[in-house]
């Protein structure tokens, strides 16, 4: 065991989710799109019960690429006045072959802040997308340029410090979406743990690049992520 440090890192992380079009609640003529149940691996995400109606992951469609200092600057003066906490990262939404530019929202409290969120946003400079003519309502590949808060409990092993149900797996080598999605395809059908849900990714590190896949489970620890580990690797060539 190492001593936990607490890192951060910048990186990628790439996933799937299905994703709605959201008609209420925003600002009239803007394109947002939601994930209503964003954890597509883990199934039973909502238990026995559904969850209290609060937004969980939202992408506010813009209409051109921003730079993530352009995000980074517009977020962190939206939290010097905003109500409440939230989190926002740059990214893109690649749905119908067609890739929209977006702001991934997490950890609002009500879906009455988007439009106060959105508002905050274009003071800030930041322009939406108007809203296409036929709702969405398909899978979705998301790509989102973000920063990692992280506890490293073992080489190669990582907690997130600030989603309390996410672990990461670091990888040995590259591996493209299509190869991802056969890798995780074998992992599950030789798995014999608790469900999971996974997204492929990196961490910048020392001028070089760490592969990782991102875990999902809400009862995560360091003998679900060992096991995990040991599945993909037993897979990886």
């Amino acid at each position: 065991m190492i001593d936990n440090p607490i890192i951060e890192r910048y990186g990628n992380l790439l996933k799937e989710e299905q994703l709605v079009t959201m008609d209420e609640k925003i600002l009239p003529n803007t394109f947002v799109l939601e994930a209503p149940e964003p954890f597509p691996g883990y199934y039973g995400y909502y238990g026995e019960t559904p969850q209290d109606s609060k937004p969980l992951y939202i992408y506010l469609v813009i209409d051109h690429l921003y730079t993530l200092e352009e995000v980074t600057r517009a977020r962190l003066n939206i939290k010097k006045y905003f109500p409440s906490y939230f989190h926002a990262d740059a990214g893109t939404v690649t749905i119908y072959n067609k890739t929209h530019h977006v702001i991934r929202v997490r950890h609002l409290d009500e879906y009455d802040q988007i439009k106060a969120l959105q508002t905050a946003f274009m003071d800030e400079g930041i322009v939406f997308k108007r809203k296409p003519s036929k709702k969405i309502h398909s899978t979705g590949i998301i790509r989102l340029k973000k920063f990692f808060k992280l506890r490293q409990v073992e080489p190669g092993l990582y907690f997130d410090e600030v989603e309390k149900d996410h672990g990461y797996i670091s990888i040995p080598r590259f591996v493209k979406w299509a190869e991802f999605e056969e890798l995780t395809r074998k992992a599950k059908n030789n798995w014999s743990g608790g469900m999971f849900d996974s997204a492929l990714g990196h961490f910048h590190n020392n001028f070089e690049i760490e592969d990782m896949i991102r875990i999902y489970n809400p009862h995560i620890d360091i003998d679900l992520l060992h096991m995990v580990q040991k599945t993909y690797l037993e897979q990886i060539k």
